[in-house]
């Protein structure tokens, strides 16, 4: 965590911390997760609260995950009740080899352990996506200072919040030449490129600073994938100048849909609600030097999203976080990273990325 300042950055876990929140959830489980958030939720910040939580269920499925291998291999067999594990994690078997049990003992374990089992692996890559993702933040002046674009979403619509920030030491007129070609069209999303590919979304990274693309301006549609899926956004404001940035939403309310796409067959994603709409909102701007580094700034973006007239019943809301918001976590963090080094001049890219 070096050059870390809480009062720039955002709060951060140091990894004494992190192995406390996932060793409370390998040794007691469920409790342990209860015990993870109480202590997470001091900070008072949405993202603290939960990077805790994810972290207990790191050690809750792996707990599981090490009973279960232990038990089918027999190198020991820790005897409790799948239930007893699922509930305390690995402090069931350490239980159940003191003879306390919740329900009969299972030593062998069958369809219904081995499918825990396949669930506890993928509790454990969900959590660590989560964990990955939430690593940049921003402070809590930062959360109360608008961005560019956040008045797209009207007081009083129920809407998800997502935002994110990290420190660059370098000037924000070179990082906003990074950003400002953002885009399926032009240098790609500096994220997982191959991953996006995987999935479909004709994205290739390009990192030099192409003169071509330098020229942002509000009425483009960034594009994420090609038609005939078109999903993108539409850039409505821009900014050259000191804070720099952009604003960006796709709302099934106003924008062309599917049924009556723009010129190159852009659409607004609206999938089965009445109104789906999200904003996707950046800022790069400076901030004081130090004397190690006497150009920085911080780039911070922010992601609104409505689903009418669902936005916050638990399955659109989960469905919102957990499909959708996973994905963006990941892919954003990826861009933070690598927008980072660019600007630093710390990465090195092969001819075809240029």
């Amino acid at each position: 965590m070096k050059d870390y300042d809480v009062t720039i950055d955002g709060y951060r876990y140091t990894r004494l911390q992190e192995a406390g929140f996932i060793l409370l959830g390998f040794c007691l489980g469920i409790p342990g997760i209860l015990i993870d958030w109480a202590i997470a939720r001091k900070q008072k910040m949405m993202e603290c609260s939960a990077e805790g939580i994810w972290l207990g269920i790191i050690g809750w499925a792996f707990g599981y995950f090490c009973w279960y291998i232990l038990t089918v291999t027999g190198v020991w067999a820790p005897a409790a009740s799948v239930w007893c594990i699922l509930t305390l994690s690995f402090g069931g078997a350490l239980a159940g080899l003191a003879g306390i049990t919740v329900g009969a003992a299972y030593v062998a374990p069958g369809n219904l352990s081995t499918l825990w089992f396949v669930g506890s692996i993928l509790f454990i890559i969900l959590a660590d996506m989560w964990v990955y993702g939430m690593k940049y933040k921003m402070t809590p002046a930062e959360k109360a200072t608008p961005i560019i674009g956040d008045d797209w979403i009207k007081p009083g619509e129920k809407h998800l919040r997502y935002d994110s920030g990290v420190t660059i030491n370098a000037p924000a007129k070179k990082v906003w030449a990074y950003v400002q070609q953002s885009g399926q069209t032009k240098a790609g999303w500096y994220s997982f490129d191959w991953l996006e590919r995987l999935f479909t979304f004709d994205i290739h990274n390009h990192y030099d600073i192409h003169p071509e693309w330098q020229n942002l301006q509000p009425g483009e549609y960034q594009w994420f994938h090609q038609a005939p899926l078109s999903i993108g956004e539409w850039v409505t404001e821009v900014s050259h100048e000191d804070p720099y940035g952009w604003a960006a939403h796709s709302d099934t309310a106003t924008d062309p849909s599917y049924k009556n796409r723009g010129p190159n067959g852009e659409a607004a994603l609206k999938l089965w609600f009445r109104r789906f709409c999200w904003t996707w909102n950046w800022e790069v701007r400076s901030i004081e030097g130090t004397a190690d580094n006497p150009e920085r700034c911080r780039l911070r973006w922010r992601c609104d999203c409505v689903s009418d007239p669902d936005s916050r019943t638990p399955w659109a809301k989960y469905f919102n976080v957990f499909i959708l918001g996973t994905a963006s976590i990941v892919m954003g963090r990826r861009y933070m990273d690598v927008m980072k080094k660019l600007a630093e001049g710390r990465m090195t890219y092969p001819e075809s990325k240029r």
